[in-house]
């Protein structure tokens, strides 16, 4: 009986804490969901993915050029802008590689006037974007900019 009663005792709190073990997404699938998010026009979910005191960082001499810190900052100083400045603005990516917690994507990017490539640099922790590095092609990017 005490067997019985201990058994049933480990299966009730084995099956309590089941729930609590979700597996995190690894590094790579995180960056393919912000894409998706960023594609969509989900600025929630796409901010949710992201650190309160995001790096996203944008070379050059640009609209969108800079050290954004935290999402807000992003959509209202890169994102914005992009719709403005690069109508139909599109990313299709090559290829995607990571190394631990960093993930680079090489991609094909478009928008009225624009076609080049570009690669893209992430550090995820623990689930959540920490950074982001734009290695764009800026001469391409200022030659397309609309308005």
């Amino acid at each position: 009986m005490k067997y019985t009663l201990l058994t049933l005792v480990l299966i009730s709190t084995t099956s309590l804490q089941a729930g609590h073990h979700e597996k995190m997404m690894d590094a790579k699938d995180v960056v393919k969901k912000a894409y998706a998010t960023f594609a969509s026009g989900d600025t929630e979910g796409w901010t949710a993915l992201h650190a309160d005191d995001l790096t996203f960082t944008v070379f050059g001499n640009m609209p969108t050029t800079g050290k954004h810190i935290g999402p807000e900052a992003v959509i209202k100083n890169v994102f914005e802008p992009i719709a403005v400045h690069w109508p139909n603005f599109k990313i299709l990516h090559k290829a995607i590689y990571s190394d631990g917690n960093m993930v680079f994507v090489h991609s094909d990017m478009t928008a009225d006037g624009l076609s080049t490539e570009t690669l893209h640099m992430f550090r995820v922790e623990e689930g959540i974007i920490q950074s982001f590095t734009a290695f764009d092609d800026t001469g391409s990017m200022s030659e397309a900019i609309v308005n």
